[in-house]
């Protein structure tokens, strides 16, 4: 138990971090293209059925596939990512 102690009160062990966060410090920012544009709407469930085609085969929807729609449907449709 003392080494632990020890070893945690080291000042190697100290992490600091600061207090005073700016807007901008928050991580690598990547140019977009000028005139980029985004789709922001929810999927609609055709984009579903499309992101869940594991097999390349879109005419057969496997037990998997079935299982990736409810999963994806959940996830996307409940709260689908805006800006």
């Amino acid at each position: 138990m003392i080494p632990l102690l020890a070893l945690l009160a080291s000042p190697a062990a100290a992490e600091i971090v600061p207090m005073d966060f700016s807007p901008m410090d928050d991580g690598p920012w990547i140019e977009l293209p000028e005139g980029a544009a985004f789709n922001t709407a929810p999927p609609t469930y055709d984009d579903i059925i499309a992101m869940s085609d594991l097999d390349g085969d879109p005419s057969v929807t496997t037990a998997k596939e079935h299982e990736m729609i409810a999963l994806l449907s959940q996830v996307l449709g409940a709260s689908p990512i805006t800006n």
